[in-house]
């Protein structure tokens, strides 16, 4: 997807996260494996540890897809939000009333000073009851109390210029909104 236009991505997802545990299920898979090929593995061992090393190949794609798809975009007359998986809430931009750079301790329980991971924040209209809150994927981020939050370490990286550039482009996407009028 491109960064302009009514069907843009405006905060790209990030695969980096998903290496570890890919290298894990890439120990797991060839132990299966080689265990499926001994000489005194029988049908039901093969067949058994073949499914299982696929399986895990299916659930790390699956994850890896996931990681990679957008946090933000855009679609026509929607902000199209991922905080989870496999969940994409579509929130109309007329309740969408601004996005701004923020960070969050990375460990809320230590008591010393904490390290602090970036954030995007896109704050929804009080008014817009029904958007108040969604369930997410903590990893990725929040939503809460109208505050949706996308956690940096999850998505492409993040500065005020990223966060600013997401703030024109919504901006840019509630003037076209507005001037397609009431039908877009």
């Amino acid at each position: 997807m491109k960064k302009t236009g009514p069907d843009a991505v405006w905060l790209r997802g990030n695969v980096r996260p998903v290496w570890g545990g890919a290298a894990v299920a890439a120990v797991i898979i060839a132990g299966l494996v080689w265990l499926a090929v001994q000489p005194a593995a029988g049908i039901v061992e093969r067949v058994l540890c073949g499914g299982l090393a696929a399986g895990v190949a299916v659930i790390v794609a699956l994850f890896a897809w996931a990681a990679a798809q957008p946090r933000l975009a855009r679609r026509g007359d929607r902000l199209v939000a991922r905080l989870a998986p496999f969940t994409v809430h579509e929130v109309p931009l007329e309740v969408v009333e601004c996005v701004f750079h923020g960070s969050q301790p990375l460990d809320a329980a230590s008591d010393t000073p904490p390290l602090r991971v970036g954030t995007i924040v896109v704050r929804l209209a009080e008014r817009a009851t029904e958007w108040r809150e969604r369930r997410s994927f903590a990893a990725w981020g929040s939503w809460v109390d109208g505050h949706i939050v996308c956690d940096g370490r999850w998505c492409e990286p993040l500065s005020v210029d990223r966060a600013r550039a997401i703030s024109a482009s919504l901006l840019e996407a509630k003037r076209e909104v507005a001037a397609a009028g009431p039908s877009a």
